[in-house]
């Protein structure tokens, strides 16, 4: 997570420092995008697998009571009937990245008016005037997101939504996001993620967590890292809005897991209301750097979040199908369905679902 302590004004990421970033390389079936179908399933449902998958992948592909060694690759489900969209929050990406340049990487950029403001509403990361690479961050959560290679959803658009990293810059997120997914009619079709956090409850944060209920009383899910302060109890906004018994109509908080299920030490997580948790240790993500086929390690919920937001992308066609437009509904289908119990004893995330 990316966090504002109470006398700052903008966001300080808190993951992994740059130089402890491993660079790493990318072999060349790994840059095909075009997995090799397995066979349909139900209605024009296919199954994919995407072979030399990062572990992390790997493990949310991991069948129920079977090895994770008999999973040698990635296992996803891809509905093609209906489109759905990630909108993903951060500071832009490095758009020429493998992981986004390819042609059938469906993309969109979406600009809070503090963007607009001032003048970097254009589809770059955000790096000027801070020293520190802001972007990289962001560039991360797409790709554990939407990435053709790092991420969990392969066939959802990708929606990059590019905020200023100040208090008022992030109070405006989630009402430019509800605008959108309202004024394109894609309530039923959308997920968010968030992978920010703040120490204090001032007005602009309340107002963040209102425009979050906002959206998920539409019956949009939305998805919240759960923070890199463990172990112990959630206490930052916006995830902590979330720490009740009756969390079933709001937003989803994500806990990180090593690849082998075990809870991450860091890793915060709820008192009270349930969650879902998802690999976040050493992940495998796009890089920042002009070398458009490197990827880097990072660790922590942000990446995480992200890769829930995914899963969650390409099973909203079946919550439709199913008619569960409720936010409870919904919540209770990803809850019930999308994870499974692992030998290390944490329900861990699962993508093919029911």
């Amino acid at each position: 997570v990316l966090e504002m302590g109470p006398n700052e004004d903008i966001f300080q990421p808190e993951d992994v420092a740059p130089e402890q970033a491993e660079v790493l390389s990318v072999n060349t079936s790994m840059r095909i995008a075009h997995p090799l179908a397995l066979g349909s399933v139900n209605d024009g449902q296919m199954i994919f697998h995407q072979k030399d998958a990062p572990p992390e992948l790997r493990l949310i592909s991991q069948a129920p009571n079977t090895p994770l060694a008999a999973n040698p690759g990635y296992t996803y489900s891809i509905d093609g009937r209906e489109e759905t969209f990630i909108y993903d929050i951060g500071w832009g990406i490095n758009r020429a990245h493998w992981d986004f340049s390819n042609p059938s990487r469906r993309i969109e950029w979406l600009y809070t008016p503090q963007t607009r403001l001032h003048h970097h509403d254009t589809p770059t990361e955000l790096t000027y005037p801070w020293p520190r690479n802001f972007g990289r961050h962001s560039t991360c959560t797409a790709s554990k997101a939407a990435g053709m290679v790092a991420g969990a959803a392969k066939h959802a658009t990708l929606v990059v939504v590019k905020f200023w990293p100040s208090r008022a810059g992030a109070a405006e997120i989630f009402e430019t996001i509800m605008q959108d997914i309202v004024s394109k009619r894609r309530t039923h079709h959308s997920v968010v993620s968030y992978s920010y956090g703040s120490y204090t409850n001032r007005s602009d944060d309340q107002k963040m967590a209102l425009d979050i209920m906002m959206i998920v009383r539409r019956g949009v899910p939305v998805i919240l890292a759960a923070g890199n302060n463990g172990p112990g109890f959630v206490t930052r906004l916006p995830a902590s809005i979330a720490d009740r018994k009756d969390n079933l109509w709001g937003p989803i908080v994500v806990g990180a897991v090593d690849n082998d299920g075990k809870k991450a030490p860091s890793s915060e997580e709820l008192q009270y209301g349930r969650m879902l948790w998802a690999p976040g240790v050493d992940i495998k993500c796009a890089n920042t750097s002009p070398d458009i086929s490197s990827y880097i390690t990072e660790t922590g919920t942000s990446f995480a979040a992200p890769l829930v937001a995914g899963v969650v992308a390409e099973q909203l066609t079946e919550m439709n199908r199913r008619g569960l437009f409720h936010p409870t509904l919904r919540n209770k289908f990803i809850y019930e369905n999308l994870q499974w119990k692992r030998p290390n004893g944490l329900p861990v995330l699962w993508n093919v679902g029911p």
